[in-house]
């Protein structure tokens, strides 16, 4: 009994996600949710107390793929300077995802943000420690040669941090991937020990 409520909240979840998308936050109400999850409004709120609970329930849900896939690279038997690499590639997917996933991307965005201003200084905070985990990897196998790590590390994070625009405004800069790649190159490149 409990999976199968579990699997119903997951596509309550799902189902939010995808109206958000489509219709934007002040357009999507919990009848429609609860509809397109194939449900009763009633059984909704067994789940939910209102909107705002599944709006914070869909930001969780993205923050918990970024810590398992954030987990699953920081395992991966890998070079510090290739783990840099997939860990950043794969946050600038992620990124690039939820502002290709509708045009109400904003809307949902700074909803969530007034809702829980917590989370993206927690989200800052994860991906600062992983990136200096990575980095004292690097140090560790002798690969970086990184002096003062501290400075280094806010230097490499303002200069990517264009590329992790958030979601908070309708026009943002087309953050390239290749020019991402190309500036952690240059840092990895500052740092080799070789």
């Amino acid at each position: 009994m409990q999976r199968l409520d579990e699997e119903k909240r997951q596509a309550i979840i799902v189902a939010a996600q995808k109206r958000l998308a489509r219709h934007g936050v002040k357009k999507t109400t919990m009848q429609e949710i609860a509809k397109d999850a194939g449900i009763a409004v009633g059984t909704l709120y067994l789940y939910f107390k209102n909107k705002n609970e599944i709006l914070i329930a869909t930001a969780n849900t993205y923050t918990q793929q970024h810590l398992l896939d954030a987990d699953k690279i920081l395992r991966a038997n890998m070079p510090a300077d290739q783990k840099l690499k997939a860990y950043l590639l794969n946050r600038f997917r992620a990124v690039q995802e939820i502002h290709l996933s509708g045009s109400h991307a904003a809307e949902l965005a700074r909803t969530v943000m007034a809702l829980q201003p917590e989370l993206k200084a927690a989200e800052d905070l994860s991906v600062t420690n992983n990136v200096q985990s990575i980095l004292q990897e690097g140090i560790r196998e002798k690969l970086f040669e990184i002096k003062k790590l501290d400075r280094d590390l806010q230097v490499f994070l303002c200069s990517i941090g264009i590329f992790f625009p958030i979601p908070t405004t309708e026009q943002y800069y087309e953050p390239d991937k290749a020019k991402l790649c190309l500036v952690i190159d240059w840092f990895i490149e500052k740092w080799s020990a070789a």
